[in-house]
This record gives structure tokens, C-alpha cells and sequence, in this order.
């Protein structure tokens, strides 16, 4: 319902760096992030323009700051994250995750509708 009422996004993953909690194809819903009204916290997975690189990432947060949070893959190995670029400005922050897409019928409409944004495997 958030979704048809606008109030949610949908992005695709890709790549392998938030297994096992999120695996390449998944889709995500999030919602978008307002500096003043959206609480952080560690635990939270978020969505956000890349420090360096011009890609969109998503992460899990692991420590919140004034201005700055740390995030981290859950599959450290395959992940860059906080330990390669530091701690990342909140300005970067897209969205934070809410849920994810279980229904296998409703995930090959949103890809084929070309509804969702698809996310950088780093």
C-alpha cells in the first residue's frame, strides 16, 4: 500500500557484498531520507550515493554521529564499505530500507515495468 500511495521506492540488488540478508536480484523497498525527520540507526540498512565513486550502494549502518554514519556490507569479504572510505556524510544517505520483496510475481513486475533503481554490487 506504501508503494502504490508513492510513499516507498524500490531498488534491485546486485552484487554480493549484504549476503546473506540480501542476495543479487532481490528488490528492496525504502523509504527516501529526510536529514530532519528520518531517525538512524546502527542496524538499519540504507541506501546512498557512493563517497568516491559515482554508484549507488547499500549498506548496513554501524555507528551513527551527529553528521556521519559507518557502514558496513555483511559479507565483509566482498564489501566496500566504512573500512575502505571512512565514515559517510548523511547528505549521501538515499533512503533506508524498510523491507524486502518475497513475492516472486510482483518482483518480475516492478523489473519489467522498469520501476526500481538498480543498486552497485560495492
Amino acid at each position: 500500500m506504501l508503494f502504490v500511495l508513492g510513499l516507498r521506492k524500490t531498488a534491485i540488488i546486485s552484487g554480493n557484498s549484504m549476503l546473506p540478508y540480501l542476495k543479487e536480484g532481490d528488490i528492496v523497498f525504502f523509504k527516501i531520507y529526510k536529514e530532519r525527520y528520518s531517525a538512524l540507526k546502527p542496524g538499519q540498512i540504507v541506501i546512498f550515493n557512493h563517497p568516491v565513486k559515482n554508484i549507488i550502494c547499500i549498506k548496513r549502518i554501524s555507528l551513527v554521529n551527529q553528521n556521519n554514519i559507518g557502514v558496513l556490507g555483511d559479507n565483509i569479504e566482498f564489501s566496500e564499505d566504512s573500512n575502505k572510505f571512512g565514515l559517510l556524510n548523511n547528505k549521501k544517505i538515499i533512503g533506508i530500507v524498510t523491507s524486502k520483496l518475497i513475492t516472486p510475481k510482483l518482483k518480475y513486475f516492478l523489473i519489467q515495468k522498469n520501476k526500481s533503481t538498480s543498486l552497485n554490487p560495492k
